[in-house]
C-alpha cells in the first residue's frame, strides 16, 4: 500500500510495512547524524539523548489507500474553501500582531487526519529515528526579567499561620515510566528531563514522558506503553511520523470523557515545526482508536508565527468549545521570538473531522512568556459554560503580578479569535532565581529548578457560582531556597478580580528546596500542591512531595503539611551534552479524580538509588490520595437506548437515556461524537424515582455510523455520569442520486453545484474540501457539496 501524502487521511485498518521509508530514514541518520544537538547559543549548555536501538516490525491496523483510485471513472475536486480565511490581508512578519498587548487568531488549512484502529497493547516497533539520535532542547531562556533590579522586601508572610495536620498518606503509590524501561519494545526514555506528566480519567491514568506514553487502570497494572513515534507510524509524511521530540502533554476531558496526547516534532533544527495531537476515539484509550492531527506550527502566514521557529513548551488547556494551546517561540539560533497561541476544535477533534484550528502570534517586544490556557474540571454546572472565554496566565517579566488574558475563539474555534491584553492580578513580591541552583546530597552538582514562569495546569474550578484559577509557579524564598508561590484569582462573571482570593509563597523551613510544582482543587474547593523537594544534606535527596488545603482552612496558608509521596535515594550526577546534567522536571502534574471529583493524583520524578542517579536512570512515580472530608456525590449510572437501530436517513429516532441513582433530576446532553445533537443538548429528566428517563427525538442523523452518548449533568444530590457510547447506524432511504457535470464550454476553474440531502464525497486526496467526508464517522452532516470541473 502507498502512503497517503502530507495532510491526507490515513486509514488504520489492515497492515502496511514500511520498508523503504524506514529504509531511507535510517541511511540519512547513519550519514549525518552522530550525536546532534539543536541549539548553540552562547550560554546554553546542550542536551543530548542515548542511541535507542529499534527495530522494523509489520503493522497491524494500518492501511493508506491509493489515492489515486478512489475516483475510477471520473475525478472530482471539491472547490468548498479549506482555509479558515485571514482576518487582514497584511502580514505582520516578526512584527507579530498589530498591537504588542493584544493577538488575533488567524485560520489556518484545516488538518484531514490520520487514524489509529486497533489495540495499543499490540503496537508493532515502528521503522523510526528511534535507532538513531535524536535531537534535543536546552533549556531555552524567555525576555529579560525586568522586575528584579533590586531584592524586593518580602510583602507577606512565607510561613504556615494556623492550626495544621499532616496531608493524607497514599491511596495507590506505584511505579510509573523510568529512562530504562521498555516501551513496546524500545527504551523509554528519550533523554533529560523527563517532562513527567499525566492525567486521570474514569477507569485510566496515563502517563506521558520524553518520549513515551504508558496506560495503567487504576490500581497501577501497566495495560499497554509505547514510544510516541509508534502512534503515528505510517501516518502522513510529517515530522509527526517518525521526528517526535517529547515535550508531551496528557489532558483528560471531563466534558466528552476522552483523552488528548500531544507533544511536538521536527526533523532538523530548522524546522519545519508540528505539533502533534492524538485525540482518543471513544472512552476507551488502549483498543478505543485514536484520530491523529499533525499540525504546522511555524506556518509563517500573515499573523501567525514565523517560518523556522521552534513551538517550545507547549501548554495546553480543554474548555467547552476548544482545546487552547500556547507555546514559547525561539528562533534556529536560540532567541527568544514570541508565544504563539491557538484554538483547535473539540467536535472536530473528537468525530476525525478536518480540523478547524487557527493560529496567533505575539512578538517578543509583548514581553509575554510561557501563557498557560486554563483547563476545566467539573461538569454539568460546575464546568465553565457556553460563551466564558478561556484565561491564559502568565508570569509578569515587567511587574510582580501574573498576567491574565481572555481569549475569545473564532467560530468553531477557527478564525477570528481574539487575545485580550493582560490584566495583572497583584502577588507577593519574592527574590529571583533560576537555572541550576538546587543541591543535591554527596554531589556538587545541583539542579536546574527552572526559572518563575507559571507551571502546568492553571485549573478552572467553578464552585457555589463563584469561577476561580488556580495557579502556582517557584520562587525564591526570604531563606534563599526555592519555593512555590500559588494564588486563587477570582473571574467569576468573566470580571478578572485584580487581588487575589488568596495566595503564599509556600516556605514552611529553611531548608528545604521545592521546585517543579503543580497543583489541582477538588469538588468542595480543598487545594493539593506536589513538588521536589532537595537540599544538599542527607537523606535529602530530590524526592516527590505534596502538601495542600481544606476549603475551610484559614486563607493564604496551606496547613495539611507535607506528606511524601516518595523518597529519593540518589543524585542526578550524570553527564549530559559534555557537561553535568542539570535538568529536572521541566514539569509534573496533579489532576483530580472526575469519579468522585475528590481523588487527587500526582506524578513526578525521582532516583531510586545513586547508582541510578549516576546513570541518569531517573524514574517516575505515580500516587493518589484524598481528603477524608470529600466524600464525592453518590454515583449515577446513564444508560442509552434506540428505539430504531439501523434506522433510515430522515426516519425519526429516539433516543432514550435512563439514569440510576438517589431521585436523580437535571438534564441530558445527547451527543453525536463531540457535538450536542439539535434540540437535545438539555433534556430534562421525567417520570421521577431513581431511574427517570430522557429522550431525545431527532431525524436529522446524515447517512454514516454515529458514536451517540448520553451526558448526564448531575445535580446537587448525584454525582454525573456518562453512558456508554451507542453506535447508531444510518442507512440511506434506497433512493440514488447521480451526480453529473455538465460541460462549461472549458472554461477554467468554472463550477457547478448539486444539492444532494444526506450524501457526501467520500475523502481523498482529490477530494479534500472543509465539508468532504463529513458523514463519514462522525454526523457531522450537510446538504450541499461543490464540484468543480
Amino acid at each position: 500500500m502507498r502512503r497517503a501524502t502530507d495532510g491526507a487521511t490515513c486509514r488504520v485498518e489492515g497492515r502496511d510495512a514500511n520498508a523503504s521509508s524506514a529504509n531511507i530514514i535510517r541511511s540519512f541518520h547513519r550519514r549525518y547524524l552522530k550525536r546532534t544537538t539543536l541549539f548553540s547559543p552562547a550560554g546554553i549548555r546542550q542536551k543530548v539523548i542515548p542511541v535507542k536501538g529499534a527495530t522494523d516490525a509489520h503493522g497491524p491496523n494500518r492501511t493508506c489507500p491509493a489515492l489515486d483510485v478512489l475516483f475510477a471513472v471520473v475525478r472530482v475536486a471539491l472547490t468548498i474553501a479549506v482555509f479558515g480565511g485571514f482576518l487582514g490581508a497584511a502580514s505582520q512578519g516578526r512584527a507579530g500582531q498589530p498591537f504588542e498587548s493584544v493577538g488575533v487568531t488567524y485560520g489556518q488549512s484545516r488538518v484531514i487526519p490520520g487514524e489509529f484502529n486497533g489495540d495499543l497493547s499490540r503496537l508493532p516497533l515502528a521503522p523510526t529515528t528511534l535507532g538513531n539520535p535524536k535531537m534535543y532542547r536546552p533549556r531555552l531562556a524567555g525576555p529579560p526579567p525586568m522586575k528584579f533590579q533590586s531584592p524586593p522586601a518580602q510583602s507577606a508572610p512565607q510561613a504556615i499561620a494556623g492550626p495544621s495536620a499532616p496531608m493524607p498518606s497514599p491511596i495507590r503509590n506505584f511505579a510509573g515510566l523510568s529512562f530504562n524501561d521498555t516501551c513496546g519494545g524500545i527504551q523509554c526514555g528519550g533523554g533529560w528531563p523527563p517532562d513527567p506528566n499525566g492525567d486521570v480519567g474514569p477507569s485510566h491514568y496515563i502517563e506521558a514522558v520524553n518520549t513515551a506514553v504508558a496506560i495503567y487502570n487504576k490500581t497501577g497494572t501497566l495495560l499497554t506503553s509505547f514510544e510516541e513515534n509508534q502512534l503515528w507510524s505510517g501516518v502522513g509524511t510529517t515530522p509527526c511520523n517518525g521526528n517526535s521530540q517529547g515535550d508531551p502533554i496528557v489532558i483528560y476531558d471531563w466534558l466528552s470523557d476522552r483523552f488528548v496526547l500531544t507533544w511536538f516534532a521536527f526533523a532538523s533544527g530548522s524546522g519545519p515545526f508540528y505539533q502533534c495531537i492524538a485525540a482518543a476515539k471513544s472512552s476507551d484509550p488502549v483498543s478505543g482508536g485514536w484520530w491523529l492531527y499533525a499540525v504546522r506550527m511555524d506556518p509563517g502566514t500573515p499573523g501567525s508565527p514565523p517560518v523556522g521557529d521552534i513551538n517550545d513548551y507547549g501548554k495546553f488547556g480543554l474548555w467547552h468549545d476548544c482545546l487552547y494551546m500556547a507555546a514559547n517561540e525561539f528562533t534556529p539560533a536560540g532567541a527568544y521570538d514570541g508565544i504563539a497561541f491557538a484554538s483547535f476544535s473539540r467536535a472536530d477533534l473528537y468525530s476525525g473531522a478536518p480540523l478547524t484550528y487557527s493560529l496567533g502570534y505575539l512578538s517578543p517586544a509583548s514581553n509575554a512568556f510561557t501563557l498557560i490556557p486554563s483547563n476545566n474540571q467539573g461538569r454539568g454546572t460546575n464546568a465553565a459554560q457556553s460563551g466564558t472565554p478561556n484565561y491564559f496566565v502568565s508570569e509578569s517579566s515587567t511587574a510582580y503580578a501574573f498576567e491574565v488574558r481572555k481569549f475569545t475563539a473564532g467560530t468553531n474555534c477557527g478564525a477570528g479569535g481574539t487575545l485580550s491584553a493582560a490584566t495583572n492580578v497583584s502577588q507577593t513580591t519574592y527574590t529571583f532565581q533560576q537555572g541550576a541552583i538546587v543541591p543535591q546530597p554527596n554531589t556538587a552538582k545541583k539542579l536546574d529548578m527552572i526559572d518563575d514562569r507559571i507551571m502546568q495546569k492553571v485549573q478552572y474550578r467553578k464552585i457555589g457560582g463563584g469561577e476561580s484559577l488556580w495557579v502556582t509557579h517557584p520562587v525564591g524564598s526570604v531563606s534563599g531556597t526555592t519555593a512555590m508561590q500559588w494564588a486563587q484569582i477570582d473571574v467569576t462573571g468573566g470580571t478578572i478580580v485584580t487581588t487575589p482570593v488568596q495566595q503564599q509563597i509556600y516556605a514552611p523551613d529553611a531548608t528545604l528546596y521545592r521546585f517543579m510544582g503543580s497543583l489541582a482543587v477538588d469538588g468542595q474547593g480543598n487545594m493539593a500542591l506536589g513538588y521536589t523537594t532537595s537540599n544538599g544534606s542527607l537523606p535529602n535527596f530530590p524526592s516527590i512531595a505534596y502538601s495542600g488545603r481544606l476549603a475551610t482552612d484559614p486563607l493564604n496558608t496551606l496547613p495539611q503539611t507535607e506528606v511524601q509521596l516518595i523518597a529519593g535515594a540518589g543524585s542526578q550526577t550524570n553527564t549530559c551534552g559534555g557537561g553535568p546534567c542539570d535538568r529536572w522536571g521541566d514539569y509534573s502534574a496533579m489532576s483530580v479524580d472526575p469519579v468522585d471529583d475528590c481523588t487527587f493524583w500526582y506524578v513526578n520524578e525521582y532516583y531510586s538509588s545513586q547508582s541510578n542517579g549516576s546513570a541518569g536512570n531517573w524514574q517516575t512515580r505515580i500516587g493518589s490520595f484524598k481528603f477524608p472530608s470529600c466524600m464525592g456525590l453518590p454515583p449515577t449510572t446513564t444508560t442509552l437506548g434506540s428505539s430504531l437501530n439501523p434506522s433510515t436517513f430522515g426516519a425519526n429516532v429516539d433516543l432514550t437515556a435512563t439514569v440510576s441513582g438517589a431521585t436523580p433530576t437535571g438534564t441530558v446532553n445527547f451527543t453525536d461524537g463531540a457535538s450536542s445533537i439539535a434540540g437535545c443538548s438539555a433534556v430534562t429528566l421525567s417520570g421521577g424515582g431513581n431511574t427517570p428517563t430522557a429522550v431525545c427525538h431527532t431525524s436529522s442523523l446524515s447517512v454514516g455510523t454515529h458514536s451517540i452518548s448520553a451526558v448526564y449533568s448531575g445535580d446537587a444530590n448525584n454525582a454525573g455520569s456518562n453512558s456508554a457510547p451507542l453506535s447508531q447506524v444510518v442507512s440511506s432511504s434506497g433512493s440514488s442520486v447521480n451526480v453529473a457535470l455538465a460541460s462549461n464550454g472549458g472554461v477554467a476553474s468554472a463550477s457547478s453545484t448539486y444539492v444532494a440531502p444526506g450524501y457526501s464525497f467520500p475523502v481523498a486526496a482529490v477530494n479534500n474540501g472543509d465539508r468532504a467526508g463529513l458523514n463519514w464517522g462522525n454526523g457531522g452532516g450537510w446538504n450541499d457539496a461543490t464540484a468543480n470541473t
